[in-house]
């Protein structure tokens, strides 16, 4: 290789960073450190760019597809009002969906719960007994197990009135146990304190980020012409026109990325439940909505999904419970091959091999984080690679010519 110019560059680049590399494995707790002091600063603006990157998939759609005619309108007004409406409509249907299984999910679940409940000591006493058989067999008692017997009536007696009195049980059991007591009991009120100080936090934090989503959507061109014109002040206009072109690239792949996902992700509900309703497994409702909102996480998601209702029909019947399992892998061994490639992989432009092997690759080098993210990236890949491609044949045949 001659050790031109460019090429010195070249190795420089390379050698730095992996240089860069090395010093960040050997300080990953510096880093995390870093990391969280950025996320407390900054968490509630990347929440909200965050959601307003998610939004902004509706929004187009609304702004293309519903109201497109406006953009044509000869008065002035109703060309400006265009924005105002699809933002409008894209909150309006979001957080309708979310109220809507909320609403619908919440009875369904809070019944679940009440059923898994009630058979919770049936079935606890089931399997107590059908360990004394099976160990019976072998000539094998165990104490414990002879003398298991749990008064249900008065557990679910003392946890309501828990629940119902309150720290103010705590404080009086630790009064009369001895100051030992008082400290445990302090710091279970401390510990409820500081989780309901978390969730109050959460909730600010999340409705301060819907508003700062709202400003970027509002005016995101505006924004995005001020980013163009800082990189072009900054940087030589070739550099500058490769960020921006690969930015715009990287924002519609990730765009319709989330669109696709979500799209498969309604798909293996849909058809999770009308398995459930077909085989007539328990609860089919929560366990459905619970599978599809868990598996907009590729690999782990639909698993953890299934895992939470295997756990839920397992009450009702170990039977049904294994059949579940077996049926919802089965529908996930059908998605993962023909639906999601295909849903997927259309919409950020990749064969459906492609995608399935993007999705194993990225889980294999990052985990949950990297089967996430592993589709877009591999999709950003492949159109600069596939740009590279025509440029470099264009050049070849213009060359010929």
């Amino acid at each position: 290789m001659k050790l031109d110019r460019k090429n010195v560059r070249i190795i420089l680049l390379i050698i730095t960073f992996a240089v860069v590399l090395y010093t960040a494995a050997q300080n990953l707790a510096a880093i995390y450190g870093a990391v969280a002091t950025v996320w407390n600063v900054f968490g509630v603006v990347i929440t909200g760019l965050a959601m307003a990157f998610v939004l902004n998939v509706p929004l187009k759609l609304f702004e293309n597809r519903v109201f497109y005619g406006m953009s044509e309108d000869r008065r002035p007004y109703v060309r400006k009002m265009r924005r105002p409406v699809s933002l409008v409509c894209a909150l309006v249907v979001t957080l309708g969906v979310i109220v809507i299984l909320i609403a619908v999910i919440l009875p369904q679940l809070t019944a679940t719960v009440a059923e898994v409940a009630s058979q919770l000591p049936n079935y606890i006493n089931s399997v107590v007994q059908w360990l004394r058989d099976f160990l019976s067999g072998f000539g094998i008692t165990v104490d414990a197990l002879e003398d298991f017997s749990v008064d249900w009536d008065k557990v679910f007696s003392d946890l309501t009135t828990y629940l119902k009195e309150g720290s103010a049980n705590v404080q009086e059991a630790a009064s009369s146990a001895g100051s030992s007591m008082v400290s445990a009991g302090s710091s279970v009120v401390s510990t409820v304190t500081d989780v309901g100080g978390s969730v109050i936090s959460t909730v600010m934090n999340t409705f301060l980020g819907l508003i700062v989503a709202v400003y970027v959507l509002a005016q995101k061109e505006r924004i995005g012409r001020f980013m163009k014109r800082c990189i072009d002040a900054f940087l030589p206009h070739r550099a500058s026109s490769a960020i921006s072109r690969i930015a715009s690239m990287a924002s519609e792949t990730f765009s319709n990325f989330v669109a696709g996902q979500f799209t498969d992700s309604c798909i293996l509900g849909v058809l999770c439940y009308i398995c459930m309703r077909i085989f007539r497994f328990p609860y089919p409702e929560v366990i459905s909505v619970v599978i599809g909102v868990t598996s907009l996480v590729p690999m782990v998601g639909s698993f953890i999904g299934e895992v939470i209702g295997a756990l839920l029909i397992l009450i009702v019947s170990p039977i049904k419970a294994l059949l579940f399992i077996v049926m919802v892998l089965a529908i996930q061994q059908v998605d993962g091959a023909f639906i999601y490639p295909r849903i997927v992989g259309k919409s950020v432009g990749l064969p459906g091999v492609a995608v399935f092997c993007a999705v194993i690759v990225g889980g294999n080098v990052a985990g949950v984080l990297g089967s996430l993210l592993g589709v877009p990236v591999c999709a950003l890949l492949y159109a600069l690679l596939r740009e590279a491609v025509d440029a470099r044949q264009n050049r070849r045949e213009s060359s010929v010519v």
